[in-house]
């Protein structure tokens, strides 16, 4: 009897006699419990039939033929390449972007400056104080002598000028003639470069008077005679006290507060307040410096002399 119950025909009979239960209960007109048949039993089978249908179809979709295929990678392709161009967009948006950031600050310190913005492109191998050519020119308002400068400080002049772009040199070079003062003493020179100092990055300081009171690590800035140069530009610190071994005069040596041989992005300064003016007051001092500098060259050369 235990056999009978375990059979298979036993649990086909079961299943038969529950399915025309199940349909009795649904003819006879009871809402419940017809929702209920409705809810637990054909819908759940509908599902498995409907998946069951849709999933052996999908198996019987035939594949993609290789013209269909390559019109696929053709088309992954191009897309690739177009958000490769896209990446290299934002990365010299990015780029152009924090050197504006950089500038925002000369700006913002000196609301009169009209600046434009340069990148180096090339360097000359054969210049040997490190001078630039930087992608901006006379299009964009870029004139002769016009101050270069990053946001550490003055790097140098406009040498020469093109529609498009123009030549920098530096402060490292000894035709650079800038008048410069020490932030703390007030004790003025003349910004000029020397070949000796050139590959250590440094600069010098001369036509400074025998009286000066200078020290190690002052801030040396532009003093904005002449109108060429801004006044109180950032130039660099005092590395070194000594004398000309030339004219025996006093001599300051310069460190840059910018490295001038990596520079690669500058401002140029195309006007500001007060550009090529040269007042009474200055022509006064500038004579006076002259005439202090002849002084003290003639007593040196009498001493070389032994007069």
């Amino acid at each position: 009897m235990k056999g009978v119950f375990s059979s298979n025909g036993f649990r086909v009979l079961v299943i038969i006699i529950v399915f025309f239960l199940v349909v009795a209960l649904v003819t006879s007109g009871n809402s419940y419990v017809n929702n209920f048949v409705t809810s637990f039993v054909l819908t759940p089978i509908r599902q498995l039939v409907t998946g069951g249908v849709t999933s052996a179809g999908d198996s019987l979709t035939p594949p993609r033929s290789a013209e269909e295929l390559q019109k696929e990678v053709d088309r992954l392709t191009e897309e690739n390449r177009r958000l490769n161009d896209l990446l290299i967009d934002y990365y010299d948006v990015k780029a152009e972007n924090e050197e504006l950031e950089k500038f925002y600050d000369i700006k913002k310190e000196n609301e009169d400056f009209s600046v434009v913005t340069a990148t180096v492109i090339s360097r000359d191998p054969n210049e040997n104080f490190f001078g630039f050519t930087l992608d901006q020119g006379s299009a964009n308002g870029v004139e002769l002598n016009d101050p270069v400068m990053t946001e550490n400080g003055l790097v140098g002049w406009v040498c020469e000028v093109a529609p498009k772009s123009c030549q920098v040199k530096t402060i490292l070079s000894p035709d650079a003639s800038i008048g410069v003062v020490d932030k703390r003493t007030t004790d003025s020179g003349i910004l000029s470069g020397s070949a000796a100092m050139t590959d250590e990055g440094l600069t010098r300081m001369i036509n400074v008077s025998a009286q000066n009171t200078m020290a190690i690590d002052d801030i040396i800035v532009t003093s904005g005679y002449g109108g060429i140069f801004p006044k109180n530009l950032k130039i660099g610190k005092v590395r070194e006290m000594s004398y000309d071994s030339y004219s025996g005069l006093p001599m300051v040596v310069v460190e840059p507060f910018e490295d001038i041989k990596t520079v690669k992005n500058a401002a140029i300064v195309v006007n500001f307040s007060g550009k090529g003016e040269i007042t009474e007051a200055e022509k006064q001092k500038d004579q006076q410096q002259n005439q202090q500098h002849n002084s003290q060259t003639g007593k040196t050369t009498q001493k070389k002399n032994g007069t």
